[in-house]
């Protein structure tokens, strides 16, 4: 799995109070089938998709913001910058080039942010647990 199915049953008894899960849920769900399909292109893309969601939950704008200003511990904040600086460049680069005379295709070394996205999706069921 790309996302621990323990996090996302987690995730899933989240009452909708504040904000609606649905589709951080279904992100994740898609990651996890991407991952399995060895669909590394679309992995990427959402991985980007997911980092691009959440601030909201953590009070801010953007995910730089929460990687850089997050009130969370320091290994929250150093996983989080991983995703913001590796993640966000490597989506970028599958989704934002244009077609060349050469390619590559991602791996699943490439695109395996599970541990961080672990990381964060924890901090997200710690701040909205009640």
């Amino acid at each position: 799995s790309f996302v621990d199915p323990e996090r996302l049953s987690e995730l899933k008894t989240i009452p909708k109070k504040e904000f609606d899960l649905t589709k951080l849920i279904r992100i994740c769900e898609e990651l996890d089938l991407c991952f399995k399909s060895e669909c590394y292109l679309a992995v990427a893309g959402l991985t980007r998709a997911l980092i691009d969601h959440v601030p909201p939950i953590f009070r801010c704008g953007t995910f730089a913001e929460v990687a850089n200003n997050s009130p969370g511990s320091k290994s929250f904040k150093e996983s989080m910058k991983h995703l913001e600086a590796s993640a966000r460049k490597i989506g970028d680069a599958h989704l934002h080039v244009q077609i060349r005379r050469s390619e590559t295709l991602p791996t699943t070394t490439q695109v395996d942010f599970k541990n961080d996205i672990d990381v964060l999706l924890g901090e997200i069921v710690r701040l909205l647990k009640l």
